[in-house]
């Protein structure tokens, strides 16, 4: 095996801590010795160790001289644990190679620096996009200081989320709404504005039936003071501003909105969504009633919101498209 199998290794062990890390990310980590692996770890927020420490631990003396292969940089500050990079150091371990840097501050390619003063031989940057990817949200909370925004939007092929008479229930297949749940399972929060709670009342909880280490934020955005205190909700009376404060109290690191059109429009202007993803069912309404995404729009084409990074993926029935939204909005 090469070192991109062991880190893409890596990756799968960290993808394991879906929703048990929140408010931090998602790692895993192997311990190879002559060529064989021995030792595994990922982490999550109430096992405390990192991944790096867990795959150690595992291996025992056969970290002495090995490598050890991580999706992200090893730690070098002491939070609710020592150093991950002093740790690595103390098992006498030969090579490190890692996905990426950690943007967080406190590390920010200092625990690359230990090892390498420590006389380890350090490689930085394979699987770097597929490992950043994977920790989108972890990134965003820590360089930004605000959740990474998801935008769901579930439409007929013309765009259209309802009837003219407000039937929604359902547009896409039963494959795609197992695909939202998988969805709201890695989120921390999700969010819809107080039309359509008053006129649907969603349900908008986690059925997957994973384990997750907090149980999902319900959200109400009320902007017009319509949605009294709801128990199981947080009613969120306020625009955005607001709305981000809530979050920030909360640690919040990723939410998802499941919103109506006006509500979407303007997450979208306000720069607060940084991901749509789109199921699309082959159907069409017509009509001019319930769009997918509405509000007051922009004049000036060159005004339009811009996206990149898309992706098509077929279903059985309805295609998903994933894109992720240009950051001057």
């Amino acid at each position: 095996m090469q070192d991109t199998d062991y880190i893409r290794r890596t990756i799968e062990l960290a993808r394991r801590g879906a929703a048990l890390v929140s408010p931090g990310a998602m790692a895993g980590a192997v311990v190879v010795k002559d060529g064989v692996v021995a030792g595994e770890g990922f982490y999550t927020w109430d096992g405390i160790h990192h991944a790096e420490v867990l795959a150690l631990l595992q291996a025992g003396e056969a970290a002495r001289g090995a490598t050890v292969y991580t999706s992200l940089e090893p730690c070098s500050h002491v939070g609710r644990t020592p150093p991950c990079a002093q740790v690595l150091i103390d098992a006498g371990v030969a090579r490190v190679v890692t996905a990426m840097e950690d943007p967080n501050p406190k590390v920010n390619g200092k625990g690359l620096d230990m090892l390498r003063s420590a006389g380890i031989q350090v490689e930085c940057g394979i699987l770097k996009d597929e490992a950043a990817r994977m920790n989108e949200a972890f990134l965003t909370h820590v360089t930004k200081t605000r959740p990474f925004g998801i935008l769901k939007i579930a439409m007929t092929l013309d765009g259209k989320i309802a009837t003219g008479h407000g039937e929604s229930q359902w547009i896409t297949t039963e494959e795609s709404r197992t695909a939202v749940q998988g969805m709201r399972h890695t989120v921390d929060a999700v969010i819809t504005g107080s039309g359509t709670f008053l006129k649907d009342r969603p349900q908008l909880t986690d059925r997957t039936g994973l384990p997750r280490r907090r149980e999902l934020l319900r959200v109400v955005l009320d902007r017009q003071g319509r949605v009294e205190k709801m128990q199981g909700w947080l009613v969120v009376h306020g625009g955005f501003d607001t709305l981000h404060a809530e979050l920030q109290e909360r640690q919040v690191q990723s939410f998802m909105m499941e919103c109506g059109p006006d509500l979407a429009f303007n997450a979208l202007e306000a720069g607060i969504v940084d991901k749509i993803v789109v199921f699309v069912a082959p159907r069409i309404l017509g009509g001019r009633e319930v769009p997918a995404i509405g509000g007051s729009g922009f004049e000036r084409l060159s005004d339009a919101i811009r996206l990149h990074d898309w992706t098509v993926t077929p279903g059985e029935t309805d295609i998903t498209i994933t894109a992720y939204v240009h950051g001057n909005h």
